[in-house]
């Protein structure tokens, strides 16, 4: 039993002898720390450097900026004279269908089509075969939903929007309005 408190007694000076040194573990820890930043920054360097030398590698057989340039430049310089006619038709075409659906977008508009609906009925009515001004007067006879006009009566008729619209003028007095303006008359003065 003697030999048992005898170990006992050095684990604990073991112990104790060991946080009394626990301040230089501490500052060896830091150091440590210390190192593993500076190693970390130079992992990020190597890692850098690897993929700065992998784009330089992809990059060798690329020509840069000017080249392209001029490279570009060249082929302008190459082109026939038909073919520059060529790209300037196109241009043409491409100004004038934008035209055309100008126009017609302004047909159906001055027509009394929806805002929301132009697009649709411009669409829908393209697609038929003819003038596009008798086409188009066919079909918004045939479907007045598109028109403007046509919601301007349904909402004319009464048709509720789903809110309800109560004025103050033409609302009755309630129990809690009558209190309100006895007790501040000078707010609800007429």
């Amino acid at each position: 039993m003697g030999e048992n408190n005898n170990r006992e007694k050095e684990e604990k000076t073991t112990v104790e002898g060991t946080e009394a040194e626990g301040t230089g573990t501490v500052d060896s820890t830091q150091t440590t720390e210390t190192k593993t930043e500076g190693a970390e920054e130079t992992l990020e360097e190597k890692a850098q450097k690897l993929a700065d030398g992998m784009l330089k590698k992809k990059m060798k057989g690329m020509p840069s900026k000017e080249e392209l340039k001029a490279f570009k430049d060249w082929q302008e310089t190459q082109k026939t004279a038909e073919q520059k006619q060529n790209e300037k038709e196109a241009e043409y075409q491409k100004a004038l269908t934008e035209k055309e659906e100008l126009i017609r977008e302004n047909q159906a508009f001055k027509a009394g089509v929806n805002s929301e609906d132009v697009d649709y009925v411009v669409f829908k009515v393209s697609k038929i075969e003819g003038d596009f001004e008798e086409n188009l007067k066919d079909f918004l006879k045939n479907n007045p939903k598109y028109l403007e006009k046509e919601q301007e009566d349904t909402k004319q008729e009464g048709q509720t929007t789903g809110v309800a619209n109560k004025g103050i003028a033409t609302q009755e007095e309630s129990g809690v309005m009558s209190i309100l303006k006895a007790k501040y008359p000078e707010i609800y003065k007429k």
